[in-house]
């Protein structure tokens, strides 16, 4: 006779005994985040960058804080967009660097030489710059994340959990093939991968070298990791429009036809009279935005019905932002007892340190509002891609003054422009 009972018991052992396997599977545990990489959508996080070691060595190791986001780039592809400040080593200089990595290309920007540079992987280490070679997350934008490892890897071992930044992560320690040639000199021989167990994601990485006098670790940990699909303007490097734009990556030409041929011979043709693209309304009106201040106060185009809104997009990292954000102080004093309320934000985007942003806003003691890294993208729903850039909404909801500044436009300029602005909305033409 049938032991229905016995069967389905041994069904229910064998299930949970696969499902323990496969977390204890430190193989699995990484084939699984591979395939979470693959279908996220995208998120963005704080990122620290920090090394250990030594005492010999570890004055000369980097730190870096930075904000991370990673998505999909219309162009580019897979993407990794780190903007932040890093120190080469214990007492080096800080360095301002805002950087985009893709399988096909490098990009940052260079202040002091005001230009936009794009470049293939390939580049030469002197030429990039020193935080180029201190991402230790480039497997988010790899076809196939950890398949290298997989394929090449010594030994894996799953170690115990751990939290990083509040999360409870699985701990996968990797002994890597031994380097040939070259770069088995300076290349790490670990490293440590700790991955969420709730989304799979990985939230720290160990690259850890231990030779027989050296014996030091980097270590890359991300924190508030909020996952949402990025838009472009998230996934580029911000900078003004009047850098030089230096690209060196090599685009496939054409093959040209043999006009010889008959079929590739020149065909006559009609040409088409289209109509004439329709012109934008001159003030458009302002998009369904809303947002809150650093004063937990709502901002939102139905509360800012009735009153003048100035919109000042920009960050600390943006070196014109610097000469703008006090005029705008000044602009948002400017006018006595207006006839109709006039309200001014500063809204600070891409800041890894809002805490810094609030205190120089307080120390300076600005006159206007200030939003930090407001939920939601703003900037792409007001298409701001250039900063800073500075937008005035009149009484109506219209938008009638929209400006970035460039080559014809310094700082004050753009305060004068949105001044106008604002004077044309208190006093509108009869």
């Amino acid at each position: 006779m049938i032991n229905h009972r016995n069967i389905l018991l041994t069904f229910l052992l064998s299930i949970f005994t696969l499902t323990a396997i496969a977390q204890d599977d430190p193989r699995q545990i990484l084939t699984d985040s591979a395939q979470a990489i693959k279908e996220t959508q995208g998120f963005s996080a704080k990122v620290t960058l920090s090394g250990d070691g030594s005492k010999m060595i570890l004055s000369t190791l980097p730190s870096m804080t930075a904000r991370l986001t990673f998505g999909e780039h219309s162009e580019y592809g897979k993407v990794l967009h780190v903007l932040g400040q890093l120190r080469p080593t214990a007492e080096g200089a800080p360095e301002d660097f805002d950087i985009v990595y893709s399988a096909d290309r490098y990009i940052w920007s260079d202040h002091p030489n005001q230009t936009l540079n794009i470049r293939p992987p390939s580049v030469s280490g002197r030429i990039r710059p020193t935080a180029f070679s201190y991402l230790l997350l480039a497997e988010l934008i790899k076809d196939e994340p950890f398949q290298n490892e997989l394929d090449n890897a010594e030994n894996f071992t799953l170690e115990s959990n751990q939290s990083i930044a509040g999360i409870d992560c699985h701990v996968i320690l990797i002994d890597r093939a031994k380097p040939k040639g070259r770069a088995a000199a300076g290349a790490h021989n670990q490293e440590r991968w700790f991955i969420a167990v709730e989304d799979k994601l990985p939230r720290r990485v160990e690259q850890i070298t231990d030779a027989s006098m050296i014996r030091a670790s980097l270590i890359m940990e991300l924190s508030g990791l909020a996952i949402a699909q990025q838009s472009d303007s998230d996934l580029e490097v911000f900078v003004p429009d009047t850098y030089k734009v230096i690209d060196n990556i090599r685009k496939k030409q054409p093959k040209v036809a043999d006009k010889n041929q008959p079929f590739n011979k020149p065909t006559t043709t009609t040409k088409i009279n289209r109509p004439a693209a329709s012109k934008a309304p001159t003030d458009p009106p302002a998009p369904n935005y809303s947002f809150t201040d650093i004063n937990n106060q709502s901002i939102s185009r139905s509360t800012q019905t009735d009153r003048i809104t100035v919109l000042y997009f920009h960050g600390s990292w943006s070196i014109p932002s610097k000469q703008a954000t006090p005029l705008l102080s000044d602009l948002s004093r400017s006018f006595d007892n207006p006839s109709k309320p006039i309200d001014t934000f500063a809204i600070a985007l891409r800041e890894t340190d809002p805490d810094a942003v609030k205190s120089d806003h307080n120390n300076n003691a600005y006159a206007h509002n200030l939003a930090i890294n407001p939920e939601g993208s703003l900037d792409a729903l007001f298409q701001v891609r250039i900063y800073p850039t500075l937008i005035v909404i009149d009484d109506n909801n219209r938008i009638t003054y929209r400006k970035h500044m460039g080559k014809d436009t310094d700082a004050q300029a753009l305060i004068d422009g949105a001044k106008d602005a604002i004077n044309k909305a208190l006093n509108p033409a009869p």
